[in-house]
């Protein structure tokens, strides 16, 4: 069973299948937030490690909770709010460029997704944290502000709820959704994608987006951006601390071709 899954996807499901894992914390209290540096990762086995992580909080009773970060390879993701009309090319055109599309149980519409784009999964008990469901959107977008402000960005004055609204467009999304009271997902940021990847779909009506590199029309570190949106996020969702690790034991590093859009096409 195991070699017919993809590679990412196979070494999670080897973990998942050993009782005990050195890395749970599952008999320890923690009131703290964990956060795994995950780097370039696979969308499914992303959300595959995020249902894991999730099944264990459901049985805690701590305030425990996971932040996953990384950057995807050249993908499309579709959210509740999202559809097949968002994609600007046809499925064989995705195809040959290696852009596979998924659909996912998140909140938010469709969402390219391209190196240079930071994308956070937040998995945290809600009822343990105090928070409602409108209350835990509320808290990502603003951590999003929070970010935005720190860094200068010049933020748009009107109230954008899809995200982080900047002078050019918006570069942060949010899309979580909601299992047995623990989040899922969380939201993307757009550091430095180029305008070309992103314009592969639409974000949502009268959504613009843009990058942070676009806004601040410097280079701009992700190392930066990550380290602050990990301490708004832990601040907003009611975390006194966090720890920070480089990786998770059930990732294990895999490559595949990528296709990276440049400025010259679809401008």
């Amino acid at each position: 069973m195991l070699e017919n899954l993809p590679r990412g996807i196979e070494s999670i499901a080897r973990f998942m299948r050993t009782a005990a894992t050195a890395w749970s914390l599952q008999h320890r209290e923690s009131p703290a937030l964990h956060v795994h540096l995950l780097g370039p990762t696979e969308i499914d086995a992303a959300v595959t490690l995020q249902e894991r992580i999730s099944a264990e909080i459901v049985q805690r009773t701590d305030r425990y909770g996971v932040l996953l970060l990384c950057e995807h390879p050249n993908g499309v993701t579709i959210g509740r709010d999202g559809s097949a009309a968002d994609l600007h090319l046809d499925r064989e055109e995705l195809q040959s460029r290696g852009i596979p599309v998924r659909w996912l149980r998140r909140g938010g519409g469709t969402w390219v997704h391209h190196p240079g784009q930071i994308v956070a999964y937040l998995v945290a008990p809600l009822d343990r944290l105090g928070l409602t469901v409108p209350q835990f959107q509320e808290s990502l977008r603003q951590s999003l502000i929070d970010l935005g402000r720190e860094q200068k960005l010049l933020l748009a004055p009107e109230d954008d709820s899809a995200g982080l609204a900047a002078r050019c467009g918006t570069v942060g999304f949010i899309g979580a959704g909601v299992n047995e009271q623990v989040s899922q997902f969380g939201g993307c940021l757009n550091v430095s994608v180029p305008r070309a990847a992103l314009n592969v779909v639409s974000w949502g009506n009268d959504v613009r987006p843009s990058s942070v590199a676009a806004e601040r029309m410097r280079p701009t570190t992700m190392a930066a951006l990550r380290e602050s949106w990990i301490r708004h996020l832990a601040v907003r969702c009611g975390y006194d601390r966090y720890h920070v690790w480089t990786g998770h034991p059930a990732m294990r590093r895999t490559t595949r071709r990528m296709y990276v859009v440049t400025h010259s096409e679809h401008s």
